[in-house]
This record gives structure tokens, sequence and C-alpha cells, in this order.
């Protein structure tokens, strides 16, 4: 059963409820809403497997840090890394407190704030792109090749320069697509809980 199909049922309510109408309206929240959270599965586990990836790479850049604190241009972009690492960590986090917070017990203006508030942050999450692939690619080559093989990047000369700039051509490309493209099944399940308010109200 898929959204457009609960949609229907739930018009066929009457305004007028008795006892057992009320019961299977009940009912029928508790499955929307369970309809709702499984169209947003991939949100969830995309924040999950973020934040198992981002764990360990939190504790090696921590532990490489006292390495790469013997001058500023090698500290900067460690702590480049370590901020990104830190407030994937926490952005994730929010995600899915977002969605474990989705229950059939709350009210439909509740969980409709809830799901605009994730698509909210799924829009913020591609347009930060623009910042995080440029800035974060070249903490990380710098990052990498001081830590792992003690040699120093920036005696490239203009090369990061043109390699940053290239990150940020990519960055534009990946969110140009993105945007294109959005999550179909989120956009679903606002246009859902719109209509259900609507019918509420």
């Amino acid at each position: 059963m898929d959204l457009q199909e609960l949609t229907e049922i739930w018009n066929n309510f009457d305004k007028n409820i008795d006892n057992k109408t009320k019961l299977n309206k009940d009912l029928l929240k508790e499955v929307s809403i369970q309809k709702i959270k499984d169209n947003l599965h991939e949100i969830n586990w995309e924040s999950i497997i973020e934040i198992v990836f981002n764990i360990p790479f939190l504790y090696f850049l921590l532990s490489c840090l006292p390495n790469q604190l013997t001058s500023i241009k090698f500290a900067l972009p460690a702590f480049i890394l370590i901020t990104f690492s830190i407030f994937s960590l926490v952005f994730c986090g929010y995600k899915l407190y977002l969605f474990y917070s989705i229950d059939s017990r709350q009210s439909v203006l509740q969980t409709q704030k809830t799901i605009e508030r994730l698509n909210y942050l799924q829009s913020l999450e591609i347009n930060i792109l623009y910042v995080i692939i440029p800035a974060f690619s070249f903490a990380f080559l710098i990052f990498i090749a001081k830590c792992f093989f003690n040699f120093d990047l920036y005696s490239l000369g203009t090369w990061l320069i043109s390699y940053t700039i290239g990150s940020l051509i990519i960055a534009v490309i990946i969110v140009f697509f993105l945007k294109q493209f959005p999550d179909k099944k989120l956009q679903k399940s606002m246009a859902f809980l719109r209509e259900i308010k609507e019918i509420e109200s």
C-alpha cells in the first residue's frame, strides 16, 4: 500500500466518527506513520553509515594530530578535518533523532514539522557541499601526505590552487545534479502529510 492509497482511505472517513471508526482511524494513522518511516529509511541508514565511518576517522585524526602541530600550515588542515568530522557526527545524530522521534502518538502537525525539518537538513547538506568538497579534499591531501609520507604538498606550489579550484567546480556539478533529483520518497511523505492535515482540519 503506497501513500496515495492511504490518502484515499483517509478521505473516506466521515467527519462524525463513532468509537469504532475512531479506533480504525487511530490504526490507520499508525499504519500511515509507519509507511512514512519506511520511506525515510534511506536517510536513516545514510546517517548511521556516516557515523560508523566518522568515529574511527575522528579517532585517527586525533591520534595523528600531534605530528601536524609542527606548523600552522599543517595544523590548520588537521583542524579543518576534525571540525568536519565532529560536524558530521552531530548533524547525522540530529537527523537520527528526528527520524526516531516520528511516532503515531504525535499529532499530524508535529509529524509534518519533523518531516519538514528533515527536508531542510537534506537541502542544507546538499548546499554545504560547495564548501565541504573543496575544503575537505584540500585538507585531506595535506594531512595524509604529511602524516604518512612526511611530505609537504605546499612545496608543489600552484598545483594545490589548481586542485582546489577543480574541486570547487566538481562540487558545483554534484550539487547541481543532486538538486535536479531530490529525494522523491521524502517529497511524497511531505505531500501526504499536508493532505492528511487538510483532511483533519
